[in-house]
């Protein structure tokens, strides 16, 4: 387990999963005992620190609510009522049982101070690459969100100190170490943020004299003495007045120190060879091959490869796929790349072109060559696509660097994993630990993985001294190196050391021993300045054309190399031997690719900016004039590298391919490309094309709130607004607001929101002329957006027009449409009816889309879990589970996975119900719908309800309720106090927040809750609560579409007509709640209800 207190305040757990730490407070009390690993921290020093000397009443229970969350998040899988390990109760206080090593924060301190250590003993080398560690580390500012707390403040003072001292200890070891020229750009700016830092000062001088510029060095101390003498009254200390003596002298002694120096013994040659043994990989090839074996049984699955950069996750494929052709079995490979530069499906479609002729069908599905079924949707596609690699098989799918996938092929993927257990199908992906373009549907797809039986995880470590020495045995050739260690043993720790244990830095490292014959005055002090080392001693023109290759991608494409730089394919081929000899490049069939993604990112980086634009546009017009080898679009490859050229010359071929490749994505459901796409074209659009910028906005808020992305729709559709309406141009308007009305399952709106400017752009076009299609359209989204607002009958009136108007223009896409924002409109406790007639209209339309089918399906199944029509909502749901694995939108499975909570928690399964929450809310995070939070503290409190463990969820709740998005939590935590033993914090929340019940969904389960407040508290009045429930007395409480369901209404009906004296009627409400709940089997509920009944006989 990691903790991470630079930035966000977070914890990583063994798997490398983000752990859900909850409220700010909560992460606050975390940060609090990390700062002092191992010591006990008081409960009064806690309390003290966390409420700033205010704390409320209460305040006590709060903190321990906050523990027990803690505890159930850091260690899930710890039993009920066993101790915890890691957060402990120890007098007077908490201790966080974990070493400072877990923790970053200490481990910064450490590696800067063990840094400062070794530049003192004149090991720069070892100082720089301890520095380099310890600024890895620095992902932010300590502590960020607790800035403004007294606890942290002199956290963040010290460490920002030791920041910069550690700073100025790495540029003295560059400067030691030779690295002058490239250290004067980044001084510069250290300077300018710490100008009063006299160090910086000096070093910088010294950048300056060393790279030549003897002049701007005077000229900088000038400006330090200047700064001084001006701003503080100073003059300059006595380091810095000797270093300009030294300068105007031209010391000898400015010069850079020799280079360090080691020992040596023999020269290894480079990495091993293909089909050479891997060494220190027993273990991880144990297992490919037992799990390749396996393929011979029918029996797959997905062997996942992990590890940094450069660890030989590729080679341990590459022997997968050795094995499985060893066996006579088949073996396929594909690469994931940047995805803004391939297709949707990108990996997969080049794997399956080596599956033999049943698979090319789908490949041409897969790359949009072919024309799919217009009624074919994802689900159809991921099973020809496990169809052909099953007939195929036996065989080993390689997908390599999984981390830059796009989302369609990670979802491929995720679908895939849960049916290879019936297919000779191996999936062997190599992924690194960061994350990659996608990082949310990495995690996502990772999880899904994690879920199925026959996925296995191989990390793969650095070397260890053993291994090395095992490699330079297996390697070694040529003489002894000159001042290298004259051992085997020493040789190998050196190596070790200074390579850290990857592979790919001892290869490189290598590479360079044996051309240059020396260890440490060869060794760079990162991958690149090894990799720039070795470009630099090719011939001028291979240098060349390899920066071009670097921009074109990793792979390397003879003939795109050659239209590009007006090069005869023959003499490309001949300036690249040079590379290839070196090991930059490796040989392919019939190309060329980088032998490493580093290699060819060391080379992009040493472009300028200018000069990298100016290289997409060549690779982007040289690739216009080659047809595409495997007869796949290059639209999004197009748009690339014309985007990154806008500035010199590509605009107008970006745009136009940014929006081919946007539409082509959209076809292809891949949503989140066209997203990007979309959003590259808006990029390159210029300024002053306003009907351009319009459509583009529309369509980009349109790929957003497909994709989940709410909130980035909003803003894309007020900008397309704002230009339409500052070019006059209507009919750009009109497309911009009908976004706002499309299909939902909720209202995008945040929670109690009307935008006033929408409604009333909304209702000027509906004053004008309009077509009935366009009218019906808007009469929808007009309804929608009053729905939060006084006037949300209006608006359902509005709705229901639309619909009537729709029904007569007799299109059933845009009837569907506007009977879902009626649906929308209408969500108020009393319009149950007439929602589920309206849902029930839109399935009976004919040719609906999946999505139009998913949503009005998720919309009755509240309807139908309400009426106790269990094995109907049953069916919907095994419908709605076929029609997400065609339509692969998460934030629509977080909508079935709220109903289904619903359903299990009726069930009174809190195991299954609490995975489907924590399930949601992830899906939910990934995107900006309204707030995440609260069905996902409904679903936890309803459990924790239920199971009695209210006062672990009782601080967060209170905390959350205080938020004004989170409003409609207020009467939940009320009852959590009531629940949690704690009826003098409910009232005073009731006295400081009202009783307040909105006309809106929220009302489906706050009229219950403050139902069960006032049969307790006696407010809100129990008398008006009893008449407000009876109309719903014969339904199933279920929040809003979902989240939870809480039994029969009639229980909270008995527990008021308690509280009111009318013990008959009472008693009668409690046994119909028995019979209800006998009557659907729902075993949970009917004891609860028969306690109820008990309960009130015996009072009688």
């Amino acid at each position: 387990m990691e903790i991470r207190l630079f930035g966000p305040v977070e914890v990583v757990d063994d798997a490398g999963r983000a752990v859900e730490l909850g409220t700010r407070k909560q992460r606050a009390v975390l940060a609090m005992l990390a700062l002092e690993p191992g010591r006990v921290v008081s409960l009064d020093r806690l309390v003290e620190e966390l409420w700033a000397g205010e704390a409320p009443s209460g305040a006590t229970g709060t903190l321990q609510a906050y523990i027990s969350h803690l505890r159930r998040a850091l260690e899930p899988d710890r039993p009920p009522r066993s101790p915890s390990r890691l957060l402990l109760t120890r007098e007077p206080g908490y201790l966080l049982a974990v070493a400072p090593g877990q923790i970053d924060l200490f481990r910064f301190e450490a590696w800067a101070q063990e840094g400062r250590r070794a530049l003192v003993r004149e090991e720069y080398g070892q100082a720089l690459r301890i520095l380099d560690r310890a600024r890895e580390v620095w992902r932010g500012d300590p502590l960020v969100e607790f800035a403004d707390q007294e606890f942290a403040a002199p956290v963040i003072a010290r460490l920002a100190e030791l920041r910069v001292t550690a700073e100025e200890d790495r540029f003295e070891a560059r400067l030691a170490l030779g690295e002058s020229g490239t250290c004067v750009a980044d001084l510069e700016e250290l300077v300018e943020a710490n100008p009063y830092r006299e160090r910086l000062w000096g070093l910088l001088a010294l950048a300056l004299y060393r790279s030549g510029r003897q002049a701007d060095a005077l000229a900088t101390l000038r400006r330090a003495r200047e700064l001084l003498a001006a701003e503080l009254g100073l003059d300059p200390g006595p380091d810095l007045r000797r270093l300009e003596q030294a300068v105007l002298g031209q010391d000898p002694g400015l010069t850079a120190p020799a280079p360090e120096r080691a020992a040596a013994a023999a020269v290894p040659a480079g990495p091993a060879e293909a089909g050479e043994r891997l060494i220190g990989r027993e273990g991880q090839l144990g297992r490919i091959s037992a799990r390749v074996a396996e393929l011979r049984r029918g029996s797959g699955g997905v062997l996942l490869i992990e590890g940094e950069a450069g660890i030989g996750k590729t080679r341990l494929a590459q022997a997968a796929a050795d094995e499985a052709r060893s066996r006579g079995m088949t073996a396929l490979w594909g690469r994931c790349v940047d995805t803004a530069t391939a297709p949707a499906f990108w990996p997969w479609a080049q794997a399956l072109r080596g599956a033999g002729p049943q698979a090319a069908e789908v490949v041409g599905i897969l790359t949009g060559d072919a024309v799919a079924c217009p009624d074919m949707q994802l689900f159809e596609l991921y099973q020809r696509v496990l169809a052909a690699l099953t007939a195929a098989g036996p065989l080993v799918l390689v997908l390599d660097d999984l981390h830059w996938a796009d989302v369609s092929s990670l979802r491929l993927l995720a679908f895939a994993a849960g049916e290879l257990d019936r297919c000779p199908v191996l999936i062997v992906a190599t992924l690194r630990p960061e994350p990659g373009e996608h990082p949310a549907q990495l995690s996502e797809t990772l999880g899904a993985l994690a879920r199925e039986h026959r996925t296995e995880r191989l990390e793969v470590g650095p070397f260890t001294g053993e291994d090395v020495a095992a490699y330079l045995r297996v390697r070694r050739v040529g003489p002894e190196p000159t001042g290298a260690p004259h051992t085997g043993p020493e040789l190998a720790r050196a190596l070790h050391e200074r390579s850290g244990g990857n592979p790919f830095y001892l290869g490189e490292l290598l590479r360079l021993l044996e051309s240059e014959n020396s260890l440490s005055g060869a060794v760079p002090t990162g991958v690149r300045d090894v990799i720039g080392r070795r470009v630099a001693r090719l011939p001028g023109e291979s240098r060349e054309l390899l920066r071009v290759a670097a921009v074109a991608g990793r792979d390397v494409d003879v003939d795109l190399l050659a239209a590009a730089t007006g090069t005869p394919a023959e003499e490309v081929m001949s300036l690249l031997e040079p590379a290839v000899a070196t090991g930059l490049l490796v040989e392919v069939p019939e190309d060329y690719r980088f032998s490493h993604a580093l290699v060819r990112d060391a080379l992009y980086a040493q472009l300028s900016r200018v000069e990298a634009a100016r290289t997409h546009l060549l690779v982007g017009q040289a690739l216009e004039t080659l047809p595409a080898g495997d007869g796949s679009p290059r639209a999004a490859e197009l748009a690339h590298h014309f985007g990154r050229a806008v500035r010199v010359g590509g605009r107008a071929k970006a745009v136009e391919y940014a929006c081919a490749a946007a539409r082509r994505a959209t076809a292809q459901l891949a949503h989140d490309e066209a997203v990007d796409l979309w959003e590259l074209a808006l990029g390159a659009l210029p300024a002053d094309d306003g009907p351009a910028r319009c459509a583009v906005l529309t369509e980009l808020a349109r790929a957003r709130r497909t994709a989940g992305d709410a909130e980035g729709a909003r803003r894309d559709l007020e900008q397309a607004m704002d230009l339409a309406l500052r070019i006059g141009d209507r009919q750009a308007l009109i497309d911009a607001v009908t976004v706002s009305g499309e299909q939902s399952v909720w209202n995008w709106r945040p929670y109690g929101v009307v935008d006033e400017r929408m409604v009333a752009v909304l209702e000027d076009l509906l004053a004008g002329g309009l077509e009935d299609r366009r009218r019906a359209a808007l009469l929808g989204a007009l309804g929608m957006e009053l729905y939060y607002g006084p006037r949300r009958e209006e608006g359902e009136r509005l709705a229901r027009e639309g619909v009537e108007l729709a029904r007569r223009v007799g299109d059933p896409v845009l009837t569907a449409t506007t009977l879902n924002n009626y649906c929308i409109t209408a969500w108020v406790p009393w319009r149950d009816a007439e929602r589920r007639a309206a849902t029930e209209e839109i399935l009976a339309l004919p040719g609906l889309p999946r999505a139009t089918e998913l949503i009005a399906r998720v919309l009755r199944m509240a309807s139908l879990l309400r009426a106790g029509e269990l094995a109907e909502w049953d069916r919907d749901l095994a419908r709605c589970e076929s029609l997400l694995r065609e339509l692969g939108r998460p934030e629509l499975e977080a909508m079935v996975r709220i109903a289904e909570t619903a359903r299990r928690t009726l069930d009174g399964d809190w195991a299954a119900a609490e995975a489907l929450t924590a399930r949601f809310a992830a899906l939910l995070e990934g995107s900006s719908l309204w707030c995440p939070q609260f069905p996902r503290l409904i679903a936890e409190f309803t459990c924790a309800r239920e199971q009695g463990r209210v006062p672990e969820i009782l601080g967060e709740l209170v905390e959350r309720a205080t938020v004004l998005e989170t409003v409609p939590l207020r009467p939940i935590a009320v009852l959590a106090a009531l629940d949690g033993g704690e009826p003098d914090l409910a009232a005073e929340l009731v006295r400081r927040w009202g009783a307040e019940i909105r006309d809106d969904w929220t009302a489906d389960l706050l009229l219950v809750v403050w139902g069960l407040v006032a049969a307790r508290l006696g407010v809100p009045d129990p008398e008006t609560m009893y008449r407000r429930l009876l109309p719903y007395a014969d339904q199933l409480v279920i929040s809003g579409m979902g989240i939870c369901g809480w039994g029969s209404h009639h229980m909270i009906l008995a527990e008021l007509a308690a509280r009111l004296g009318r013990t008959e009627t009472a008693a009668e409400h409690a046994r119909r709640a028995v019979e209800v709940h006998r009557r659907l089997g729902l075993t949970h509920w009917e004891r609860r209800s028969l306690e109820l009944a008990d309960l009130l006989t015996a009072d009688r």
